[in-house]
C-alpha cells in the first residue's frame, strides 16, 4: 500500500510530509509502538499477535493511566492504543516496561490526517473513546472527530456485536456524538435509544475523568454495539 492509498482530506504534498513524520514518530516510539509503516497497511492485529482472545482498539489514550490499568485487568486481551502526541506514548511505555504490561501496543496517530486503511477489516471487538478534545469553541468545531463517515470507519474496523464506548464531560459533544451513532444503522444503543449513563461499573478510571469528577462535572457514557 502506498501513502495515497490512505483515505485522507489532505492534499497529496502535505499528506505525504505526514507519513514521513508519523513514520519518524514510531521509530522513536519504542518496543511497544506499531510501525508506521504504508506498506503494511491495513494492519492485521490478529493476524500479527494471534496470542490473544481479543483485541481492543483505544482511541486517544492521553498518558496510558486508563490503558495501563484496563489492561492489567485483562491479560487475555491486546489493546492497541491510538495518540498522537509521542511524548504520552513514550511516557505510557516507560510505565508499561516497569510494571511488566506486555499486552498494549502503541500507534502514533492524529485522526485528523488518517484512519481509513490504517486496519484491517474486522480487526476489534471493542473501542475505547476516552475523553477527546470537545473544542467547545463554536469555530473550532470541525475539528471534532465523530462523524457519520468516522462512525461507518469505525463499523469497518470492528467485529458484530463489537461495544464501542465513548466518554466525555461536555454535554454539547455528548449529544452530538449521540446524534451521529443513533442516526446509524451500523449501531445500536447498548443501553435504551437516546441513553447515556454516569457510570460504568468496574471500569478503570482515566487521569481526565478523575479530574472532571473532582471538578464535580458530570460524566457520560456513550454505549453502542456494532449490527
Amino acid at each position: 500500500m502506498s501513502g495515497n492509498d490512505l483515505a485522507s482530506p489532505l492534499p497529496a504534498a502535505v499528506q505525504n510530509k505526514l507519513l514521513k513524520i508519523l513514520a519518524a514518530k514510531a521509530q522513536r516510539g519504542g518496543e511497544f509502538c506499531l510501525p508506521f509503516d504504508t506498506a503494511a497497511f491495513p494492519l492485521a492485529v490478529r493476524k500479527m499477535f494471534p496470542q490473544f482472545s481479543r483485541y481492543v482498539l483505544e482511541i486517544g489514550c492521553g498518558w496510558g493511566e486508563y490503558t495501563r490499568a484496563y489492561a492489567q485487568m485483562h491479560r487475555d486481551t491486546l489493546v492497541v492504543a491510538i495518540e498522537k502526541k509521542l511524548a504520552r506514548v513514550l511516557a505510557s511505555s516507560r510505565a508499561q516496561r516497569l510494571d511488566g504490561t506486555n499486552n498494549i501496543r502503541y500507534l502514533v496517530l492524529d485522526l485528523a490526517w488518517f484512519f481509513d486503511g490504517v486496519f484491517a477489516a474486522g480487526q476489534f471487538d471493542q473501542v475505547i473513546i476516552n475523553f477527546p478534545d470537545p473544542w467547545p469553541k463554536a469555530r473550532h468545531h470541525k475539528h471534532r472527530f465523530i462523524s457519520p463517515g468516522f462512525a461507518a470507519s469505525l463499523r469497518r474496523v470492528v467485529r458484530k456485536g463489537a461495544r464501542l464506548t465513548f466518554a466525555t464531560d461536555n454535554y454539547p459533544y455528548a449529544r452530538e456524538a449521540m446524534e451521529t451513532f443513533e442516526a446509524s444503522t451500523q449501531w445500536r444503543n447498548a443501553v435504551a435509544p437516546w441513553i447515556a449513563v454516569g457510570e460504568i461499573t468496574g471500569r478503570p478510571r482515566s487521569y481526565f475523568e478523575t479530574l472532571h469528577r473532582n471538578e464535580g462535572a458530570p460524566i457520560y457514557f456513550l454505549q453502542y454495539d456494532s449490527l
